[in-house]
């Protein structure tokens, strides 16, 4: 699924800016892999569990 983090961010109901934000957090700490293009989920139970 393509999606650009302003598409991304308005599917969560939240800005851009706090998007990528969070996404780099996911990825500090090893949940996902972000790449050009492209968000990989690295541990899907513990990211559910970060995201409540």
């Amino acid at each position: 699924m393509a999606l650009t983090h302003e598409e991304l961010a308005a599917l969560a109901g939240t800005s851009r800016e706090t998007c990528t934000k969070v996404l780099r957090d996911y990825a500090d700490r090893g949940l996902l892999r972000l790449a050009r293009g492209r968000i990989t989920v690295l541990d899907p139970e513990r990211l559910k569990d970060a995201a409540g």
